[in-house]
């Protein structure tokens, strides 16, 4: 790819990535609830902060600008955040790609 096309790309998603100024609209979910509930293969939809996801609400009409699949904490093969928690789901970002 070329070089100059890669900066510009990686500058509008270092960009679209910052938090926006919008508001959330719907209510925060317990996570202790939330994962009694979870099980493998549940997809989960978002309300995303960042400025892509206003984008994303405003085109679409919808709450959920993002989702995450959910494939339980034995699919990662024992992998763990920083803080030491089991990494649970799979998600597509705009600067990092698709991740754990």
């Amino acid at each position: 790819m070329n070089p100059f096309r890669r900066s510009i790309g990686s500058l509008l998603a270092r960009y679209l990535s910052q938090p926006g100024r919008s508001g959330g609209a719907a209510m925060a979910t317990n996570p202790q609830a939330l994962a009694a509930c979870l099980q493998p293969c549940d997809v989960l939809l978002v309300e995303g902060t960042t400025r892509v996801s206003t984008a994303i609400k405003y085109l679409t009409q919808s709450t959920w600008s993002h989702a995450a699949l959910y494939v339980g904490a034995k699919a990662l093969h024992g992998q763990t955040d920083t803080a030491g928690e089991p990494l649970c789901f799979i998600e597509a970002d705009i600067v990092d790609g698709v991740r754990a």
